[in-house]
C-alpha cells in the first residue's frame, strides 16, 4: 500500500501525491479483478482477447509505418 509522509504540504498536493502512486501501484485494477471471482477458463479467454488486440495494433503501427516511409518510392 502506497504511503506518503505530508506534515508541511498541503492537503491537496498530497492527495494527489497519493492517487499518483495508487495508480503506478495499479491498485484500483487489481481491486476490480478481485471484485467477484472470475473462472480461470474466463480469465485465459481474456488474457488471450489482450494479447491479441495488443498484437494486432503493435502490427497496425508497423505497417503504417511502413506505408509512411514508401510514399514516395518508384512504380
Amino acid at each position: 500500500m502506497p504511503s506518503i509522509y505530508c506534515k508541511n504540504m498541503p492537503t491537496e498536493k498530497a492527495i494527489r501525491i497519493f492517487r499518483k502512486k495508487c495508480e503506478a501501484a495499479q491498485i484500483k485494477e487489481r481491486c476490480r479483478e478481485l471484485e467477484f471471482y472470475e473462472k480461470p477458463t474466463v480469465k485465459r479467454k481474456r488474457k488471450k482477447n489482450e494479447q491479441r488486440k495488443r498484437h494486432l495494433k503493435s502490427l497496425n503501427q508497423i505497417s503504417s509505418d511502413y506505408r509512411k516511409r514508401n510514399k514516395f518510392s518508384r512504380r
